[in-house]
């Protein structure tokens, strides 16, 4: 099936505001399709030693087309997201 543009969008979309709910001090992310698992690149900047780390998640398609209408899966991506991107730097608030 061809990619939609809306699709490739809302993934964008749920990616940028779950990483902002996170509150990374610093980071770059690109959203890659693949075929049914995408991939979620996330540059951060480290809180140890103040470099940067690439980190690449895999999620399925289906749970972030899921998680733009349903705050259940996106609190699951949050929580998995968060506990891996433990390495980057959080704000200070």
């Amino acid at each position: 099936m061809p990619l939609s543009i809306v699709e490739l969008s809302k993934t964008r979309e749920i990616a940028s505001s779950i990483l902002e709910e996170l509150q990374l001090d610093a980071y770059l992310f690109e959203v890659e399709p693949r075929d049914e698992t995408w991939e979620l690149k996330i540059e951060c900047a480290c809180e140890v030693d103040g470099g940067w780390e690439t980190i690449t998640l895999q999620v399925p398609k289906q749970m972030f087309l899921e998680s733009f209408n349903d705050e259940t899966a996106k609190e699951r991506l949050f929580e998995y997201w968060k506990r891996k991107l433990a390495d980057c730097k959080f704000r200070r608030i």
